[in-house]
């Protein structure tokens, strides 16, 4: 038998709002393809949105955790 090729899903950009604290910290590795707006609410809370590009809406929020701290996602 032949060899079995194995296909990762198709990635789609999935557009997450969400709030997070102030001020932001941010993590990068360098491989990173997310895009982040970010706007002052108060002094203690900012409201954003992302461009993050996964297989799964799932997988979108948890890379977007992995680089900053979201207090809440927003739907």
């Amino acid at each position: 038998m032949g060899e079995v090729l194995e296909f990762k899903p198709r990635e789609q950009v999935f557009l997450l709002n969400f709030t997070a604290p102030r001020p932001l910290r941010m993590t990068k590795t360098g491989k990173e393809r997310i895009t982040v707006s970010l706007e002052k609410v108060d002094e203690n809370t900012g409201i954003g949105q992302a461009w993050v590009p996964a297989s799964s809406k799932r997988l979108a929020q948890e890379k977007l955790c992995e680089m900053i701290e979201v207090l809440e996602f927003q739907e």
